[in-house]
């Protein structure tokens, strides 16, 4: 169910929106509040909870730490269990692959969101 849109869920959702780079709710903090003087941390995770509830954004957690994406579509995240770092994988034919797969299995899938973990380049030791 869809709820009044605040202007602190509309900067949260620019922000996201904009970046690529899966932040946590302290980072977003960090940015709104310059467009926003007054919003709290708290403010910032239970805007963050409702976007999540209304599927304007997604939230997967990482360790002990969420991390938050505005791209809702089919996608695959990559983290490297080194660095920490988290990238959106694009392979289209590989969403799609799954897709057709799971659907022959007399299931409908709403939406794909696959998350590889391993080591990126700079994670790894040398």
């Amino acid at each position: 169910m869809k709820t009044r849109t605040t202007t602190q869920q509309v900067h949260i959702l620019q922000y996201l929106r904009q970046k690529h780079s899966h932040p946590c709710a302290e980072a977003i903090h960090k940015e709104v509040v310059k467009q926003l003087p007054t919003i709290t941390l708290a403010t910032v995770y239970r805007n963050l909870n409702k976007l999540v509830e209304q599927e304007d954004i997604i939230s997967f957690k990482v360790g002990n730490t969420y991390h938050y994406d505005g791209k809702v579509g089919d996608h695959i995240h990559g983290i490297c269990e080194n660095t920490g770092k988290i990238v959106d994988i694009e392979q289209p034919e590989l969403v799609q692959y799954v897709r057709k797969k799971i659907h022959h299995h007399g299931f409908t899938p709403k939406n794909i969101r696959i998350i590889v973990t391993g080591t990126c380049k700079r994670g790894e030791t040398q």
